[in-house]
């Protein structure tokens, strides 16, 4: 089943963003202000590079039960940007590298995104716990309370839609290849914005 194929086949991949992306320091309430905003800027880059994307695919934005425009987060980090004094023109996505062109692919990413929300209101319950990322956003965080109490019920929504569009072995691959090479790419971001070795 798709829903089991893409958490335990994309588990290393998703283990090595947790490992880059701040994830213990964001729960131990030791992220800076600084590496916050690096979680912002790489978080808006992604989600615009794969809206935009995806605006222009009518299979996707007019998929059956999926509701594209509702599940759009640019605008919310876009306005996490500017809470923090920071000009989202500044930050490009020509740089990344991402296949959007086959539709099952392109559903893997979306599930890398969709899931990324699923945590959203328990982070921004530990950026409000820290003094300096409180300060610098008065606990404005558009991104991580993008679905406010709807986070379960869109979850359950959105892994309906995978059910549905998983119709053979070849799609659920091409769902899974779709969600690690996100993952992937959401590393290498880290990896180039935090000046690591890979």
């Amino acid at each position: 089943m798709i829903l089991e194929r893409l958490k335990l086949e994309t588990r290393p991949h998703h283990d090595r963003i947790e490992e880059v992306g701040f994830s213990t320091k964001i729960m131990s309430g030791q992220l800076t202000l600084d590496e916050y905003k690096l979680l912002v800027i790489n978080n808006y880059r992604i989600h615009k590079l794969v809206e935009e994307t995806l605006e222009q695919n009518p299979q996707v934005k007019n998929l059956e039960g999926l509701e594209f425009d509702s599940r759009k987060k640019t605008a919310a980090l876009a306005k996490d940007l500017e809470v923090l004094g920071l000009n989202p023109a500044d930050y490009p996505t020509n740089d990344i590298s991402l296949d959007l062109s086959d539709f099952h692919n392109a559903m893997g990413t979306y599930y890398v995104l969709e899931g990324s929300t699923l945590g959203g209101s328990v982070i921004a319950r530990q950026l409000a716990k820290n003094e300096a990322i409180a300060a610098a956003t008065g606990n404005e965080f558009n991104f991580y309370g993008c679905y406010g109490d709807m986070v379960g019920p869109r979850w359950k929504a959105f892994q309906q839609v995978l059910l549905n569009v998983a119709t053979d072995t070849t799609a659920e691959d091409k769902m899974v290849a779709g969600a690690a090479a996100t993952f992937d790419a959401m590393t290498q971001m880290f990896i180039q914005s935090r000046g690591l070795a890979n």
